[in-house]
């Protein structure tokens, strides 16, 4: 993702214009996460990565990370297509499908969080269930409200779709739940 952001600061001239989800295009299904608008649009995603998808990658093991990350990827484009349809690039819908996955797998784990206002400085630590949760609720609010700042319904489909797949690889025995998880899976004796 970086260095594909580092590309895009050279004098491409348009030739990323093919990756953008605009359409059905295979080019667009499968490019479009790995652009990225400016700075802030990579290192916001670049946080969400370092958090969320480091614990879904070490719990899934590498082979299985990246076809995780492309096929909820794929899902949040299509959703997205579907309900929205506007021009997109960004890494937002497969990194909401780790936060998916993160969200079955360690719902309960810990996560420190770091908050800046004018000088208010603060550091805590809050299970993930209730920061994935309010964005899940920030991001309904978003598509009912019809803001559109970010690619929301892509955020929706990626997340849903890492749940769905978290599931599969754990109904499936392809990833194991070790007896120190603390996984949302366990209310329903998996």
């Amino acid at each position: 993702m970086l260095a594909v952001f580092a590309l895009q600061q050279t004098n491409l001239e348009g030739r990323t214009e093919p990756f953008v989800l605009t359409d059905w295009s295979v080019r667009g299904l499968f490019g479009y996460m790995w652009l990225h608008n400016n700075y802030p649009h990579i290192i916001g995603n670049l946080i969400f990565i370092w958090v969320f998808g480091n614990a879904v990658c070490s719990k899934v093991g590498n082979i299985l990370y990246l076809p995780l990350y492309i096929a909820t990827g794929v899902v949040a484009a299509v959703v997205h297509l579907v309900f929205d349809g506007r021009e997109v690039a960004g890494a937002s819908g497969a990194i909401f499908g780790m936060v998916g996955a993160y969200f079955v797998f360690y719902p309960f784990n810990s996560i420190k969080c770091f908050v800046w206002f004018i000088a208010y400085i603060r550091r805590f630590s809050i299970a993930g269930i209730w920061i994935i949760l309010l964005w899940v609720v920030l991001n309904v609010l978003a598509v009912v409200t019809k803001y559109t700042a970010a690619a929301y319904f892509a955020h929706i489909g990626g997340f849903v779709s890492g749940v769905i797949l978290a599931m599969a690889l754990l109904i499936t025995k392809l990833v194991v739940r070790d007896s120190m998880d603390d996984a949302i899976v366990r209310s329903i004796k998996i």
